[in-house]
């Protein structure tokens, strides 16, 4: 898997600026943290993080989520992804390969500039109304790691470029969207608040009301967790069972 990892790597460095253009996209869209109140007053601590949650975050997931999922797509449509089986290699390390090297990296790329800016507000300002800023940065992460890597798993599965270049809009957006309407009509009168807490959309707008417990992780992790599974078992029996097109 090593070589597999290897390979993922290179080809990402190396394929039409792809790694570059991530890493421009997660700085200028970090930059519409500033649109709402202008530097001087959004360079507060809570301020920083409602423009975050609100805005700038879900601008880095889309543009950045944008390139990642063409850049499978591409790979697909060009056959390179397929060679891959066709050397012998098992379907659980590609997949594995593909969202520990490129997965990982890119949801690096998405979160440094961001947590960046938080801190240096954080340092600024202070943690005011938040009382657990360190919470709010591991979260931050893991939600990362999750979305990069079901928006790898979505594109892998649809094997298309047509079809990745519009993931991170339908799992931003419109799944995000109906999961949190059907279960807020569903639970709303009768369960706990936080059961609206599993969709990404609803788990950046959350960060906002951090007291200092730790629900929020949970299930953060939880859903992180089966969400990506779901998503990998469906990629394995694909592979395994070479339904390619």
């Amino acid at each position: 898997m090593f070589n597999l990892i290897r390979a993922e790597l290179y080809r990402f460095k190396n394929s039409g600026g792809y790694l570059y253009f991530m890493i421009l996209a997660a700085i200028i869209s970090t930059g519409t943290a500033f649109l709402t109140n202008g530097v001087e007053t959004s360079f507060d601590f809570t301020i920083m993080l409602s423009n975050v949650a609100q805005l700038s975050y879900n601008m880095v997931l889309l543009s950045c989520g944008t390139l990642l999922t063409i850049f499978i797509g591409v790979s697909y449509n060009n056959r390179m992804s397929y060679y891959e089986i066709m050397g012998g290699n098992p379907p659980h390390k590609i997949i594995l390969a593909k969202t520990l090297s490129i997965g990982f990296i890119s949801a690096v790329i998405m979160y440094v500039p961001t947590a960046i800016l938080l801190i240096a507000s954080y340092i600024k300002s202070g943690k005011q109304t938040i009382d657990n800023p360190l919470m709010v940065f591991i979260i931050l992460f893991v939600i990362t790691l999750h979305t990069t890597f079901s928006f790898i798993l979505y594109s892998m599965l649809g094997r298309n470029l047509v079809i990745a270049s519009f993931i991170p809009y339908a799992r931003l957006g419109i799944m995000d969207l109906i999961v949190y309407m059907l279960i807020f009509q569903e639970f709303s009168e009768h369960a706990d608040n936080k059961l609206l807490y599993i969709t990404t959309n609803s788990q950046m707008a959350h960060l906002l009301t951090m007291t200092g417990d730790n629900k929020l992780l949970y299930i953060v992790l939880i859903t992180s967790v089966v969400e990506c599974a779901v998503l990998y078992i469906l990629v394995y029996l694909v592979y395994k069972n070479r339904k390619f097109k």
